[in-house]
């Protein structure tokens, strides 16, 4: 059988891969494992192929940054040198080429993808240090250079908003915007448009007008969408002169926590207040107001208890919850495996009581669960929280929030990229998976090259050690939930429990 790679009948494909068509792939597909993705490939759906083939993309980009050392970070994108090889590869595998390359499996596919992305990141690295030593070029072996993560800032979000201006814009204003971006000076471009530089005043202030407006249409949006969010928050209101703030206690993402005393009733609380240069950010803004509402809708002993929110002086938001005085579990060492398993199994039934409440929480890590002095297990930090599609308990319809958020080693494939599935239930569900490797381990998975294994096809494999009858337990959560196909996995975190403790 010959098949080009993602184009089911031959199909022809464009020399560039369509990075932004991952945001159209059908969910029904993504959240399949990719043998499956073959098989309907081979049988001819063109579906089936777009979504390997964005996921070979991610895969490659996890290539290329894991073969980064820091020094030639600023230098080289890793999304740059796959969309070059991608291109490169279209271009020999579709039909009368020359040089052509047929492909018989993606198997095939994926070791000639592989070896245009080393040779284009071979020739990235001569560029980059003949530019860094200004002299002759530099053969560098990738043998010789450093494994390690990193995600570098994604072009997508400014190549997206470049296409946006220019659809405001009429060919004369595009025309002139892209001058512009080349640094031309007004004169340039009038002597190129063939117009006197009055002209080219006029046509940028034109420009500036229309950005504005497009910026100010985005403002109020983000702002309806504010009030939207603060109308649902059913906490309580405590002003920020109702307490009185004791030490720092921590600090995340978003922002951090402190030790604080009510002044009512002297009650010990913590309160979370959102970084500062994140206050004038609609979307951490946002985030950081729904974790508020996502956690007023859970009433387990197991999560941490919200007991309001407000604003300070300064207008920056806050989080009012219980004080839990203990430390997260990766300050803890357990005396056994026993001890585990019933921390485990503690942080299923807290992780059940969210999802009966429609609540994704998105990033599971020994860094937000906590344990108080009495052997209790919180689960904290909702920052990244998400309602899931279809709430268990409400027949009413919740609005879905998409937010991958998640920690490296912790999280799912289809935090990493839609083209490995949906957010939903199953989320939490690989995270769990994820702790109990951590239990079982003391490291969390994936230690080494987290994003390339994150995203690879193989599920974990664990060390191959004896084990006593407890820690067989976390192993068979590790086995059962962190698949990285979604329909691999227990459609409930309660189908964890009885491999912990039989009965429960």
């Amino acid at each position: 059988m010959e098949n080009k790679v993602g184009t089911p009948g031959g199909e022809n494909l464009d020399d560039k891969a369509d990075i932004k068509s991952q945001k159209n792939l059908d969910s029904n597909l993504t959240n399949r494992a990719s043998r499956e993705l073959v098989e309907m490939w081979q049988s001819g759906s063109q579906d089936a192929a777009r979504v390997l083939l964005a996921r070979y993309e991610v895969r490659l980009i996890a290539l290329v940054a894991s073969r980064l050392n820091r020094k030639y970070r600023d230098g080289i994108a890793p999304e740059d040198v796959v969309q070059s090889a991608m291109g490169s590869f279209f271009r020999v595998t579709r039909a009368g080429a020359n040089p052509s390359i047929k492909l018989e499996s993606t198997a095939s596919a994926w070791n000639i993808l592989a070896t245009f992305v080393r040779r284009k990141l071979s020739r990235a690295l001569e560029r980059e240090t003949s530019v860094k030593r200004s002299g002759g070029r530099t053969r560098v072996s990738l043998d010789d250079l450093e494994p390690d993560l990193r995600t570098n800032p994604s072009t997508t979000e400014a190549d997206e908003l470049l296409a946006e201006i220019h659809s405001l814009l009429n060919p004369d204003q595009s025309q002139l915007l892209e001058l512009l971006l080349e640094n031309a000076t007004q004169k340039e471009i009038a002597q190129q448009l063939g117009v006197d530089e009055r002209t080219i005043r006029r046509r940028i202030t034109s420009m500036q007008k229309i950005v504005k407006g497009q910026l100010a249409c985005v403002d109020e949006r983000n702002g309806a969408l504010l009030d939207s969010a603060m109308e649902t928050i059913i906490l309580p209101n405590i002003s920020y002169r109702e307490f009185v703030l004791g030490k720092l206690v921590g600090s995340g993402a978003l922002g951090k926590v402190y030790r604080a005393r009510l002044q009512s009733d002297g009650q010990i609380v913590a309160v979370k207040f959102m970084h500062r240069h994140q206050w004038t950010n609609p979307h951490s803004r946002l985030s950081f107001l729904r974790e508020i509402d996502h956690a007023s809708k859970i009433n387990h002993r197991g999560i941490v208890k919200y007991l309001g929110w407000g604003q300070s002086p300064h207008g920056g938001p806050y989080l009012v919850c219980e004080y839990v005085d203990g430390q997260p579990l990766t300050n803890v060492k357990p005396n056994d495996s026993s001890t585990c398993v019933q921390w485990l199994a503690q942080i299923c039934q807290a992780v059940a009581a969210a999802h009966q409440a429609g609540v994704v929480h998105g990033d599971l890590t020994p860094n937000n669960i906590l344990l108080d002095h009495n052997g209790r297990i919180v689960v904290t930090d909702f920052g990244f929280a998400t309602y899931s599609q279809k709430p268990i308990t409400d027949d009413a319809a919740l609005e879905p929030i998409a937010s991958p958020g998640g920690t490296l080693g912790f999280a799912a494939p289809e935090q990493i990229s839609s083209a490995f599935g949906t957010i939903s239930l199953a989320t939490d569900i690989y995270a769990i998976g994820g702790l109990a490797f951590y239990l079982l381990t003391g490291q969390s998975p994936h230690d080494g090259n987290s994003l390339l294994d994150t995203v690879a096809d193989e599920d974990l494999i664990l060390p191959d050690r004896p084990v006593t009858p407890a820690a067989a337990k976390l192993v068979a959560v590790v086995k059962l939930a962190m698949k990285k196909a979604i329909t691999s996995r227990p459609h409930s975190v309660t189908e964890l429990i009885p491999l912990l403790f039989d009965g429960l």
